[in-house]
């Protein structure tokens, strides 16, 4: 496994800024089927395959160079390259140059630890069940093929401009190594919602992930019976604004409290970001409020249709 010196080191983490800055590349790059439009996103693959990586995929001009875990790189013309997975799971940062401007994306790509679903536990950490079939059929359910490997290296690297793994881990245990499952399309939508906060008014360099990816062994844990929780497949999130730090929802409507009427005001603005390739978002969303044990927050997923609660 490759040491995780090109984790973070060359990325500023995130941080508060009289203008919000939303992380946008100044091109893309294509990660297999994943088009990456942002300087720095995780990406996933399993491994021993090849995957192409296309910079500005659609235009034929260009000339960019990659730093890579050599020699799993190969050149296919001045803007593509073929990379074959490495056999370790970890993280293998790739960063993708622009010769004449100097403007990066980084590949922050996750080799996933492979996993067959027989037995309870990958390498000693605790998964659980998932359901064999997917519900109603649909590609979204299927039971993952693998996860990322959460090392002590690599739990704090960013995932996306804003985020970091850790934000996203199953709560179950804090040692590791841990294993989870981190979707590129969660953190460029979340990359959207914190600009839309932002824009809104509200200065926050990221959003609280109340919860990220569940086992379905926590999932059960917790009391949770939705055997297909979106959570389980790594595209939900519960999450509210917390720019001041104290772990709890800002007053974001502004009557100075912290009300059910401040998630509703969140979700509001998850409401009005569209997913990709539709007009609108289309997904989980719910606005919850406070307990005992938690403050307001939101639930959002990206199951691919419109569902409220």
């Amino acid at each position: 496994m490759m040491v995780a010196g090109l984790v973070s080191s060359a990325v500023a983490a995130p941080s508060d800024s009289a203008r919000f800055d939303d992380g946008r590349a100044a091109f893309a790059v294509q990660f297999g089927e994943t088009v990456v439009r942002h300087r720095i996103m995780a990406v996933t693959a399993l491994p021993d395959t090849a995957i192409r990586i296309v910079a500005e995929p659609g235009l034929t001009e260009g000339h960019y160079r990659t730093e890579a875990p050599e020699p799993h790189i190969i050149p296919l013309s001045s803007s593509s390259w073929r990379f074959a997975t490495p056999s370790d799971p970890g993280l293998y940062p790739i960063v993708v140059t622009d010769a004449q401007t100097g403007a990066t994306v980084r590949l922050q790509v996750f080799v996933l630890a492979p996993w067959d679903h027989e037995g309870r536990r990958l390498n000693g950490y605790r998964i659980g069940r998932y359901e064999r079939e997917p519900r109603n059929g649909r590609a979204v359910y299927e039971p993952p093929e693998g996860f990322v490997k959460v090392t002590a290296e690599t739990k704090d690297a960013l995932v996306s401009p804003h985020f970091r793994l850790n934000q996203f881990l199953c709560k179950q245990t804090d040692d590791t190594p841990q294993y989870a499952l981190v979707r590129p399309r969660l953190l460029r939508h979340l990359e959207q919602v914190l600009a839309a906060v932002n824009a809104r008014g509200h200065d926050a360099s990221t959003l609280h992930v109340m919860s990220g990816y569940r086992t379905p062994y926590y999932n059960r844990a917790i009391g949770n019976t939705t055997e297909y929780s979106r959570h389980l497949y790594g595209d939900a999130a519960d999450i509210y604004v917390d720019a001041n730090g104290d772990q709890r929802m800002d007053d974001l409507t502004g009557d100075g409290r912290v009300t059910t009427a401040d998630a509703r005001d969140l979700a509001d603005i998850v409401r009005r970001i569209p997913t990709p390739g539709d007009d609108r978002f289309r997904g989980g969303l719910s606005a919850y409020g406070s307990t005992a044990h938690h403050g307001p927050f939101v639930h959002l997923d990206l199951r691919g249709r419109r569902v409220r609660w």
